[in-house]
C-alpha cells in the first residue's frame, strides 16, 4: 500500500480463526497483530494504531458492532472488515451502518481474504492521500491567506497612497493614505468606478489611459498634481500586464511631495537672496575701498570717511544675514535636542528691552514695557526664547519711523502667558502678512522702501515659538503699525502634567497666523 509498513489487527474470540487469517496474510510482509476480543483489540488500537481491523461480529466481552462504533470514535481513517459464521443481510446492513468497509461470511477461502485486504488497503490509500492533499490545501489557503493580510498591512500602513484598478477602471484596493489624500467621503469605495471620485481629473484621465493604451510591456508614466487643499502629489501609475501582454488594470503610486517642493523654493529663494543681498553689498565695499585705495579721496578725508563708513554698513548688513542664516539653522534643531529648563520669562523680556533701547533712543523712538516682576516659567531653552523677542522687537525699531513708538508688554492669562510686541511702524497689507512668516520672504513695502533685511527673522520666530508648543499671531495694518502676539504655556502643574501638557500643546492652538 505504502512505504511504509501496513498493520492489520485480527479480533475474533476463535483462535483457529486469528491464526487462520494471520497465515494467510503471512506471506505479504504485513504486520499482523491478534486480540481474542473488542476490550483487547480496543487496547491494541489505542497504544499502536492500525491501517485495518478485521472483526468478528459474534464475540464476548464486547460485541462486534459496538467494536465498531468504538473504533470510529478513535480513528475514523482504519478500515474495518467484519468476518462471521451468521451472515445475514440485516447483520451485513447493520456492520456498514456502523462503519465497516466490507462483509466476509464464513467460511471463506483464503483468495477470498486477501482480495478483501486488498481493496480494504486501496480504500486506506486513498483516505490517507486525501487526508494529505486536504492538508496541503488548508496549509496553502493559510500560508495564502497569512501572505494576503501581511501585503493588505504594508499597503495600509505606507505613507505614499496606493490605488489599485481592473481593466474597467473598478477599484480594487485603495489604501487609507489614499483616502486621506483626496479627501474621499465614502465608507467603501471598492468596486466603484475610479471617475469621479477622487476629484482630480487629471490623475482619471491618466488611469483611463492607462487602461486603454495597447502596450506589451509595462510603461510608468509619472506626473505631478495639486489637490484643492494645495498639496503636491506625484503620481506614477503602472498598467498591469497579464502573461497574453494584456492590460487588466493599473496602479497608480501617489507620494505627497508638498514639503519637497516648498524645500525647493526655500533653495530657490536662498540663491536668490545669496546672488542679490550678497553680491550687492560686496560690490558696493569693494567699490568704494578701491576709490579709497585709488588715491581719489587721498585728499578729501571726510569722503574717505564716509566711505569707509558705508562699507562698515555694507559689511553690518552681510553679517546680519550670516546671523539669521545661522539662527535659522539652529531654529531648525528640535527642541529636545536642546537644554530645558524652567525659564524666567520675566528676565528674558527685560534683557531683550535693555538691549535694545539704546537703538531706539538712536531713532528718537519711544520705547516702552509693562512686564511684571515675576511671570510664570516657561519650560524651554533660554537662549532660543532670547532669540525670538530679539527678532520681534528689532523687527519692530527697523520698521518704525523715526519718533514713532514700541512697546513691549507680557502679562499671564489663564494657563498661557501673553507677549506683545507693538509698534508705529510701516505695518503690512492681509496679503503680506499671511506670507511674512515664510523663510526669505518680505512684505511689498519694506522691499519698496529700501529697509533692508532678509526675510529669516520671522521664520525663526515661528519656528521657535512653535517648538516651545507655543504660537504667534499677527495684527497689522499698512502705515498704522503691527502687533506681534507670542503665546507661550505656563508651567504650573506637576512635572508629569507639565509634560504631558508640553507634549499635546496648550488647550488646543496651533500657530495662528
Amino acid at each position: 500500500m505504502q512505504e511504509q509498513e501496513v498493520k492489520i489487527l485480527i479480533v475474533d474470540d476463535d483462535e483457529i480463526s486469528r491464526v487462520g487469517c494471520e497465515r494467510i496474510l503471512e506471506m505479504s510482509d504485513y504486520h499482523v497483530d491478534l486480540a481474542e476480543n473488542g476490550v483487547e483489540g480496543l487496547e491494541k488500537i489505542k497504544s499502536e494504531g492500525y491501517d485495518l481491523v478485521v472483526t468478528d461480529l459474534m464475540m464476548p466481552k464486547m460485541g462486534g458492532m459496538e467494536f465498531l462504533q468504538e473504533i470510529r470514535k478513535i480513528d475514523e481513517k482504519i478500515i474495518p472488515i467484519v468476518i462471521t459464521g451468521y451472515a445475514t443481510i440485516e447483520n451485513a446492513v447493520d456492520a456498514v451502518k456502523m462503519g465497516a468497509y466490507d462483509y466476509l461470511a464464513k467460511p471463506f477461502t483464503p483468495d477470498e481474504f486477501r482480495a478483501k485486504i486488498e481493496r480494504a488497503l486501496e480504500k486506506r490509500l486513498l483516505l490517507l492521500e486525501t487526508e494529505k492533499l486536504r492538508e496541503e490545501r488548508d496549509k496553502n489557503i493559510l500560508e495564502h491567506s497569512i501572505e494576503k493580510t501581511r501585503t493588505f498591512t504594508i499597503i495600509n500602513c505606507m505613507s505614499e497612497g496606493v490605488i489599485a484598478t481592473n481593466k474597467s477602471g473598478h477599484i480594487l484596493l485603495i489604501n487609507p493614505a489614499a483616502v486621506k489624500m483626496f479627501r474621499i467621503k465614502h465608507v467603501n469605495v471598492i468596486g466603484k468606478k475610479v471617475t469621479g471620485l477622487t476629484s482630480n481629473p487629471d490623475l482619471e484621465n491618466k488611469i483611463s489611459d492607462a487602461l486603454t493604451r495597447v502596450t506589451s510591456k509595462e510603461v510608468l508614466e509619472r506626473f505631478e498634481m495639486t489637490t484643492p487643499e494645495g498639496r503636491v502629489l506625484q503620481s506614477n501609475i503602472t498598467p498591469v500586464i497579464n502573461e497574453k501582454k494584456e492590460c487588466i488594470g493599473t496602479v497608480a503610486v501617489l507620494i505627497d511631495i508638498t514639503e519637497d517642493k516648498k524645500i525647493e523654493k526655500v533653495k530657490t529663494d536662498f540663491l536668490n537672496l545669496v546672488s542679490h543681498e550678497l553680491k550687492a553689498p560686496l560690490g558696493a565695499i569693494e567699490g568704494y575701498l578701491n576709490l579709497i585705495l585709488d588715491g581719489i579721496t587721498a585728499d578729501q578725508p571726510e569722503k574717505e570717511k564716509n566711505y569707509i563708513q558705508k562699507s562698515k554698513d555694507r559689511a553690518h548688513e552681510l553679517l546680519e544675514l550670516v546671523n539669521d542664516l545661522l539662527d535659522l539653522t539652529r531654529a531648525e534643531k528640535k527642541i529636545s535636542s536642546k537644554l530645558i529648563s524652567p525659564v524666567d520669562l520675566s528676565g528674558v523680556i527685560k534683557e531683550t528691552f535693555d538691549f535694545y533701547k539704546n537703538e531706539a533712543k538712536a531713532k528718537s523712538i519711544q520705547f516702552n514695557i509693562e512686564c511684571p516682576e515675576k511671570l510664570p516659567m516657561i519650560r524651554g531653552n533660554a537662549e532660543e526664547l532670547s532669540r525670538l523677542f530679539a527678532n520681534l522687537v528689532s523687527n519692530a525699531i527697523k520698521y518704525t519711523p523715526e519718533k514713532g513708538q514700541v512697546s513691549l508688554k507680557a502679562e499671564k492669562n489663564n494657563n498661557q502667558v501673553y507677549v506683545y510686541v507693538k509698534d508705529t511702524g510701516i505695518g503690512m497689507s492681509r496679503e503680506d502678512a499671511a506670507k511674512v512668516f515664510d523663510e526669505f520672504y518680505r512684505a511689498k513695502n519694506a522691499v519698496s522702501q529700501k529697509i533692508s533685511g532678509t526675510g529669516l527673522g520671522l521664520a525663526i520666530a515661528k519656528k521657535i515659538a512653535e517648538e516651545h508648543n507655543g504660537y504667534i499671531e499677527l495684527e497689522s495694518e499698512p502705515d498704522k503699525g503691527s502687533v506681534f502676539t507670542v503665546v507661550l504655556p505656563v508651567v504650573d502643574k506637576s512635572p508629569a502634567e507639565n509634560n504631558e501638557l508640553l507634549k499635546r500643546g496648550i488647550d488646543g492652538h496651533k500657530t495662528n497666523i
